[in-house]
């Protein structure tokens, strides 16, 4: 799953210009720690609901072509075996949904359990690595993570853990954060940028070609239930 979650779209309202005004955006502190976690897991349990529309329309078409043969079988037989495919779809379809809550969650206990459990180590200890909250009305209402390790080619930092509260969407928050991480990492003189995230998320994948975030590599997801799912790798060079 993608650790670069956010949903965000412009918006001409008054009252958004005016939220937008009033949103700090900063250094974490350790006193973000439990607001960053909660924006986290907030942001990222919408992910269930856009993998499902990624991955039950192809099966639910497969049902439904199924769905015609049963029909014509119970017709020149019995009208049970209908309501026995009936009861079969509704099965299947809630086993694929459990499957894919289960793989979201593994996913976000997987980051809370890693580098959200000790943030202050993983990026705010050095190596051009560091994060960022938007504030607002004293609370943490959005995040963003620069990190550079190992993993990484030289001059070349990770974008991890984009998120924005879902009351604060459609303020433009993403694109502060996105303002901020950058000109920190031309500051830290990095060359590029890279980041990951899933077809399943295509807002955050509009943002981010809209930032100038160029798609450099494609990989399927592992788990073949959950085939229509890819890993998108997005790289933005650094001028």
């Amino acid at each position: 799953m993608s650790s670069s979650k956010v949903i965000v779209a412009k918006s001409n309202s008054p009252l958004a210009k005016i939220k937008v005004v009033n949103v700090k955006i900063r250094s974490y502190q350790s006193s973000d720690y439990d607001g960053c976690r909660k924006v986290f897991t907030e942001g990222m349990e919408q992910l269930i609901s856009l993998v499902a529309r990624v991955v039950l329309p192809k099966y639910c078409w497969i049902l439904a072509a199924l769905g015609v043969l049963v029909s014509l079988a119970a017709f020149m037989w019995t009208f049970w075996i209908l309501a026995f495919y009936t009861f079969l779809c509704v099965f299947m379809m809630a086993f694929l949904y459990v499957n894919i809550y289960i793989e979201c969650w593994k996913f976000i206990n997987s980051c809370l359990a890693t580098d959200l459990k000790d943030i202050e180590k993983t990026y705010m200890s050095g190596n051009g690595s560091h994060m960022w909250v938007a504030e607002w009305e004293g609370k943490v209402v959005g995040m963003v993570g620069l990190v550079n390790n190992c993993s990484h080619k030289p001059r070349v930092a990770g974008l991890q853990r984009m998120s924005v509260s879902t009351v604060c969407r459609r303020m433009g928050i993403a694109k502060k954060l996105l303002d901020e991480l950058c000109q920190h990492a031309k500051d830290q003189r990095f060359g590029k940028l890279v980041l990951t995230t899933t077809s399943a998320q295509i807002p955050a994948v509009r943002l981010y070609k809209k930032w100038g975030f160029n798609l450099i590599a494609v990989f399927p997801y592992p788990r073949m239930i959950l085939g229509d799912l890819q890993y998108l790798c997005f790289g933005l060079e650094l001028k």
